[in-house]
């Protein structure tokens, strides 16, 4: 495996999809939000959950991201500590971008690539193992 800083541009181009998921997403949130105070009980918006009885591996997203609204992060991380970790690198990797005009760029073989995504899955399970025990 090899990791290097290059040299990019200080902003990404960002896909239309992307912006799309993410104001869609934030839109939810406040429908939920507001839908929830205007009858004054909790609403699940997870289909998965509905379906399944169980949470998905992206569940505790909306209410850790309101936990840390209020002030409690460590609160808001104990929602889903992979997503958050996940989300936390991505925003610090924007940030270094945006500031210094760098990237980390990592090249794999193709045996470290399946190994990389064996050890993504095997977080993920061990995530959502979590959050079905401690969450619910």
């Amino acid at each position: 495996m090899e990791v290097r800083l290059v040299r990019t541009s200080r902003r990404p181009a960002w896909p239309l999809w992307s912006i799309v998921v993410v104001a869609a997403w934030l839109g939810l949130i406040a429908a939920t939000v507001a839908a929830a105070r205007a009858f004054g009980r909790e609403i699940s918006v997870c289909v998965f959950r509905r379906l399944t009885g169980l949470p998905c591996p992206t569940c505790g997203m909306t209410r850790g991201v309101l936990s840390m609204l209020h002030g409690e992060v460590l609160a808001g991380w104990a929602y889903n500590p992979l997503m958050f970790t996940l989300l936390g690198l991505a925003a610090a990797a924007t940030l270094a971008r945006a500031a210094f005009a760098r990237k980390l760029e990592v090249r794999m073989s193709r045996r470290e690539r399946r190994l990389a995504w064996a050890a993504l899955t095997a977080l993920v399970l061990l995530n959502w193992a979590y959050l079905i025990r401690y969450v619910g």
